[in-house]
């Protein structure tokens, strides 16, 4: 028999026994379908854990901090810093140092941090300008605003207090500033006696704007490692009344390394290399990403099996389609033995039919299951979204490949559901078949 033949034999004893075919199909598609969407709300938590840790920051930034050091003979300097650039995966490493200074501009003041690191290192991190540039190297005393810096500025002489909630800056974030440690600025106050510290005033540029709203540079202003350097070098002088505290012995030491790793497979593993061969201590999301995964998984599998449950009950109902056709057709079997059928092509045909039964199911479950996770993520996100966490804009999330495995998983239930009847029909005998009316 030719595959052709087979094919149109397997079509017409589906059609020829359509009730008994149609609730075997609804049984696949329940399965298919409670597979995918059980295992898509699961994906769908794990997405939106992944979306609310990106929020807090970069996955692909390991922070290296001084403190808390196994090796107290070990310092972040330019030494260790060139160390880290040889690390395996390592795309840019940049010191950061950072000072708490008041801000004024436009005759208004923010009290923020300022943190230094190389311009390259803003490049590198993705983050997108939304009025005037980055920072270059060329700069002299730059100023690059996180928008909830820029609009936190306020007139300390009248209640005013910023536009926190808007993100709309209160001062043009490209006029220049004064940066000052004394903490009576743009009050009735300013300039009063501070004991022995002394007053300082340090002019600085505004160059630029970040659009981030979102994440952690949204709070902070950045600009180059050499101006905050000396800014706290200044600021030290000012809290021992002018006179130089000693330092490092003129070495440069700094607060903390940035670490920004391309390929994130690779981030844990470099803060390991830190911690483990320098003896530093280092902070990662990507470390919690790790922990959520394992997580995740199992949540994932255990949602998987219950929908797996479906599919189960779904393949014995095949299989009991399948056994009642044999049953059904034992003359025809036979007959079609005598004619000169191959045990081969009988079984072809049984497996092809089951295997169908599975495949159309999977494709209507599939169908339904983009239909349940859209309705899900576009009426009932609020109130899911709320027992998971709140986590994420989808509540559920249906890869390709979660489709097409499930799509292959379905045909394979069937075909397997459909091998005990196709031994059962190899191995019927010929003469007893044909007795049978």
């Amino acid at each position: 028999m030719s595959n052709k033949d087979i094919l149109q034999l397997c079509f017409g004893n589906l059609l020829r026994r359509r009730t008994r075919t149609i609730l075997s199909v609804i049984g696949v598609v329940i399965g298919t379908t409670a597979i995918i969407v059980m295992l898509s709300l699961g994906l769908g938590l794990s997405q939106g854990f992944q979306d609310q840790l990106e929020s807090y920051g970069n996955l692909h930034t390991i922070q290296v901090y001084s403190w808390g050091s196994s090796n107290s003979q070990n310092t972040l300097d330019d030494r260790m810093i060139t160390n880290f650039e040889k690390l395996d995966g390592a795309t840019c490493v940049s010191p950061q140092i950072s000072q708490y200074v008041i801000l004024s501009g436009d005759h208004k003041r923010a009290d923020t941090s300022i943190i230094g690191m190389k311009p390259e290192m803003l490049e590198v991190l993705g983050l997108e300008i939304e009025k005037g540039r980055m920072l270059n190297s060329s700069d002299k005393a730059p100023l690059l605003f996180g928008k909830a810096v820029a609009a936190s500025f306020y007139d300390p002489r009248k209640q005013e207090y910023g536009n926190w909630g808007s993100m709309e800056p209160t001062v043009d974030p490209l006029t220049k500033f004064i940066l000052t440690n004394d903490w009576n600025y743009g009050t009735n106050q300013q300039g009063q006696d501070m004991g022995e510290t002394v007053l300082l005033e340090i002019e600085a540029q505004g160059v630029g704007l970040l659009a981030n709203e979102d994440d952690e540079y949204a709070y902070n202003v950045y600009s180059s490692i050499e101006f905050v350097q000396k800014l706290k070098t200044e600021w030290e002088k000012a809290q021992n009344g002018g006179r130089s505290s000693g330092g490092n012995n003129g070495q440069k030491s700094y607060d903390q390394v940035l670490i920004y790793v391309e390929d994130l497979n690779k981030v844990a593993t470099i803060s390991e290399t830190i911690r483990n061969d320098y003896g530093f201590s280092t902070y990662s999301l990507n470390d919690m990403v790790k922990e959520m995964q394992k997580t995740m998984g199992m949540i994932e599998a255990v949602l998987g099996g219950i929908g797996g449950i479906s599919l189960l009950v779904a393949a014995i109902g095949i299989a009991n389609t399948m056994i009642m056709s044999v049953y059904e057709r034992t003359r025809e079997i036979s007959v079609m033995k005598v004619i000169g059928a191959s045990l081969k092509d009988i079984r072809k045909m049984f497996l092809l039919e089951a295997g169908m039964i599975g495949f159309g199911g999977g494709l209507i479950g599939i169908a339904l299951s983009y239909g349940i996770s859209f309705v899900m993520n576009h009426f009932l996100s609020g109130a899911i979204g709320g027992i998971m966490g709140g986590m994420g804009s989808k509540v559920s999330v249906i890869p390709l490949w979660l489709t097409l495995a499930a799509l292959a998983f379905a045909t394979f239930i069937g075909v397997i559901s459909g091998y005990s009847p196709a031994q059962r029909a190899m191995n019927l005998s010929v003469l007893e078949g044909l007795k049978n009316e």
